[in-house]
């Protein structure tokens, strides 16, 4: 399942910009739509959000 760069960026109450800059610094792995959006694994996110919030995955 994934997610959109707006839905990322509510889950960690950052703006859908910052989202992006982190998948560019390699912190997150998007994939694209045919239109060319970002989505990103939820797994993946869920990761982050779990060491950022100082939780063990």
């Amino acid at each position: 399942m994934t997610m959109k760069t707006r839905e990322v960026a509510r889950l960690f109450g950052v703006t859908p910009y910052t989202v992006v800059r982190w998948s560019r610094r390699g912190l997150l792995t998007p994939g694209t739509t045919p239109s060319g959006h970002l989505r990103f694994d939820r797994a993946q996110v869920m990761d982050l959000y779990r060491g950022a919030n100082g939780e063990d995955t």
